[in-house]
C-alpha cells in the first residue's frame, strides 16, 4: 500500500474533510493533495503530527509497517472528540473560560442516577 493510500485512509477515518485535516496538523491543503496524488513524500514533522494527534504509528504512516495504530490511552478518540479537541486548541483565553463555565453548568444539569432520584 502506497503512502497516498495510507493518507486517504487516515483522512477518511478522521471524519474530517481534507482541508480540516490539513489545518489540524498545521499543513496546507495543497500539501496533502500532493501527498495523495503521489507528487510529494511526507515530512517527518507531518508524520509525527499525525501520530501524536490521531494515533497512527509513524512507521505505518511512512513505511506501511504494522502496527497501524499506537496503543495507549487516548488513541481511540472518535472523530467528534478529535474535532472538539482541534477547536479547543484554537480558542483564546476568554473563549476557554466561557467554555469551562459552560461545561461546569452542563455537569450540574446532568440527570442524577436513578438511585439518587428515588432517595429525594
Amino acid at each position: 500500500m502506497a503512502l497516498s493510500d495510507r493518507m486517504r485512509i487516515i483522512i477518511n477515518e478522521s471524519g474530517l474533510k481534507q482541508k480540516e485535516f490539513a489545518k489540524s496538523i498545521k499543513v496546507t491543503d495543497s500539501y496533502i493533495s500532493k501527498v495523495i496524488r503521489d507528487e510529494s513524500g511526507m515530512s517527518n514533522r507531518t508524520a509525527m503530527a499525525i501520530e501524536q494527534l490521531y494515533g497512527y504509528s509513524y512507521d505505518w504512516i511512512v513505511k506501511g509497517k504494522d502496527p497501524k495504530m499506537l496503543s495507549g490511552r487516548g488513541r481511540n478518540l472518535t472523530s467528534l472528540q478529535r474535532k472538539i479537541i482541534m477547536d479547543v486548541e484554537q480558542m483564546n483565553e476568554s473563549e476557554l473560560r466561557a467554555l469551562l463555565a459552560f461545561i461546569e453548568t452542563l455537569k450540574k444539569s446532568v440527570v442524577r442516577p436513578t438511585r439518587e432520584r428515588k432517595a429525594q
